[in-house]
């Protein structure tokens, strides 16, 4: 349980940062009339991913024995492999991040 949380809270604040990026570069560029539509996005991202836990959690009830082992295997497995996937894209952009956000938004 504790190393999801901390894997969380690892995503919240890189979520965050992007978020914090985003609405900055809107207020340095005068472009308030744009927030909405950041925490539009942020409310629709959260929602796919309460929809996306639900049904993996849904999915893993019926589950008992060596098909819950494999499932919870699985599982972990491909959350390793995005976080990994993640952590590399992370580190080959994160220097031009902001400016990548700020032009976008631009």
């Amino acid at each position: 349980m504790f190393p999801a949380l901390l894997l969380a809270l690892r995503e919240g604040l890189e979520a965050a940062l992007v978020i914090g990026i985003l609405l900055g570069t809107l207020r340095q560029i005068r472009r308030n009339d744009l927030r909405p539509a950041v925490w539009q996005g942020l409310l629709a991202a959260l929602l796919v991913a309460l929809g996306a836990g639900g049904l993996l959690y849904a999915l893993s009830l019926p589950l008992e024995g060596a098909a819950e082992k494999i499932y919870e295997g699985v599982t972990m497995l491909l959350a390793a492999s995005v976080l990994t996937w993640m952590i590399f894209w992370m580190q080959h952009h994160a220097a031009s991040l902001k400016e990548s956000l700020a032009t976008k938004v631009r």
